[in-house]
């Protein structure tokens, strides 16, 4: 059932939500839109949340919804009459994204880490409100409402590929620029990759950030300010430009202060200026920004009320069926997953090897031990008979939060030892050790770190009740795994990451042959 299109401006007797006839429409038919909506994005809220809470580098994106909502209605109050809509592609869009969600949200249950499928959820949601807008006012509302609607995907995290390459980027670029001022001012400094060093010690890239998330949170904000100054398309596109260069230049000059001190009274001394100063150099990003958008936007143009207050009805059979959809969606998965999940208790752990020489257990520092907020971090290196070193890092993270999976994938050798310095050579792929009667998948990478072979052998583990007979490697090596993981029903298992670093052997098959020997010796059930 539809209602003809009612506007103060044509009719003033009837008021909106009455129909011609003068009958209210039901107050169900009338709210029922609203709820469904309201779902669907808490649905997608809720699911980006989990990557908001554990990345630090996406910490602004709680920001980003209540900016949606800002600008949603101050696009409201400037609205155009509404439209007919006459194009059947939306429908057809409506339920293509419609009919989507449930394979979607089925598979983000079991992998919030994945970040394709962030991107499909968002896409899907957006383009059902997109869909909704069209129906309701047609062209002329779609043009107007669709950038305060897009605006969520700023909050939407990077694919892998992209942010590796920009946060590397950007990181060795802050770090050479730094280095060069510090030298500058005659302070010796030194780079390593992403490292600084000075007098003093390294100064590692946990406490002089790389700025990445400073460069998306300026997008943002300069986005906002250009939608909020009505600035054309090409004085936006400046805004962002000359934001992302105040978001740079501010995060050389945070890692000025932070080298100059370390230089000065010691590495460890930074702790005390870290936080401090990344509040003040945020406060000066955002002013700059600010004024940036200001010169570049000019005066913000007087918003003109609409005198049309368009009441088109969106479509009851629509909004019935996609209520309908997603309620089975919600209760379908839920049901997916409680009947398969059963928990699993850790089934083996490590202890360190400490007869070896030159045994020491390592100490994480604050930063790194809050940044992977996990339940058990243990961290130890030591050196064998044969002159190899290793290096060797155990954490685990307890069953129930979504986001330990999220935490557990994060921290990856090829996005944690670049900015180390470290380069690499070649990934191998995967391989089986056999230990306590279990079979152990790692990850082999080669790295190269001032010239010298370095060999990563890298564990994820999930907690089940019931292993499966084949090893997996769940990350985004073995995307069928991610597959599987829905059709086990695997969800908010605990999780244990073991990465052992070895370096002093010339041949990657010497190095496996010893891991194999040492894991024997290492692991306990």
């Amino acid at each position: 059932m539809e209602w003809t299109a009612v506007t103060n401006e044509k009719d003033d007797s009837h008021p909106v939500g009455l129909s011609k006839t003068g009958h209210r429409r039901p107050l169900l038919e009338r709210t029922l839109p609203f709820v469904v909506f309201g779902v669907l994005w808490y649905m997608l809220i809720a699911h980006l949340s989990q990557h908001w809470i554990s990345n630090a580098q996406y910490n602004f994106g709680w920001l980003v919804p209540a900016a949606c909502v800002y600008l949603f209605l101050m696009r409201w109050r400037t609205r155009p009459p509404a439209q007919a809509a006459h194009s059947a592609i939306a429908s057809w869009v409506f339920w293509g994204a419609g009919f989507g969600l449930l394979p979607t949200w089925l598979i983000a249950q079991a992998n919030p880490d994945w970040r394709l499928i962030g991107w499909l959820l968002a896409i899907e949601i957006v383009a059902l409100s997109l869909c909704a807008i069209y129906l309701l006012g047609g062209r002329s509302w779609l043009g107007h409402f669709a950038f305060s609607i897009c605006f969520i995907f700023l909050s939407v995290p990077w694919p892998d590929a992209a942010e590796g390459f920009v946060i590397q980027g950007l990181t060795q670029a802050a770090a050479g620029v730094t280095v060069a001022t510090l030298n500058l001012f005659h302070i010796a400094a030194v780079q390593h990759g992403n490292l600084i060093e000075v007098r003093t010690g390294m100064l590692g890239i946990d406490e002089a950030c790389s700025g990445i998330r400073s460069l998306q949170a300026t997008i943002v904000v300069s986005l906002f300010l250009g939608e909020l100054y009505g600035a054309s398309v090409l004085r936006r596109i400046a805004v962002v430009v000359g934001g992302a260069l105040i978001a740079f230049l501010c995060n050389v000059g945070r890692t000025f202060v932070l080298g100059a001190v370390a230089a000065k009274d010691g590495v460890e001394s930074i702790s005390t200026w870290h936080d401090p100063l990344g509040f003040a150099v945020l406060f000066i990003c955002v002013l700059l920004v600010w004024g940036c958008a200001r010169l570049i936007s000019g005066s913000p143009g007087t918003l003109l009320h609409s005198r049309a207050a368009p009441a088109r009805a969106f479509p009851a059979r629509l909004a019935l069926g996609l209520g309908a959809w997603v309620l089975l969606t919600i209760v379908g998965t839920e049901f997916w997953y409680r009947r398969n999940e059963t928990g699993g208790k850790p089934q083996w752990s490590v202890t360190w090897p400490a007869d070896k020489m030159d045994f020491s257990e390592v100490k994480l520092s604050e930063l790194e031990a809050s940044s992977l907020a996990c339940d058990e971090k243990r961290a130890a290196e030591w050196t064998n008979a044969d002159g190899s070193h290793w290096t060797a890092y155990f954490f685990t993270w307890a069953e129930g939060p979504t986001r330990s999976r999220i935490l557990a994938r994060m921290h990856r050798p090829e996005n944690c030892l670049p900015a180390a310095g470290y380069k690499l050579r070649e990934d191998r792929g995967a391989i089986t050790v056999e230990a306590k009667n279990l079979l152990i998948p790692f990850h082999v990478l080669d790295f190269e770190n001032a010239g010298e072979k370095v060999y990563v052998f890298f564990c994820l583990w999930e907690n089940r009740s019931k292993q499966p007979d084949r090893p997996r490697v769940q990350d985004k090596w073995t995307r069928f795994a991610r597959l599987e993981s829905v059709l086990l029903g695997d969800r908010n298992l605990g999780q244990q990451v073991l990465e052992i670093v070895v370096s002093g052997y010339d041949k990657p098959e010497e190095a496996e042959a010893a891991l194999r020997k040492e894991i024997a010796a290492m692991v306990q059930t």
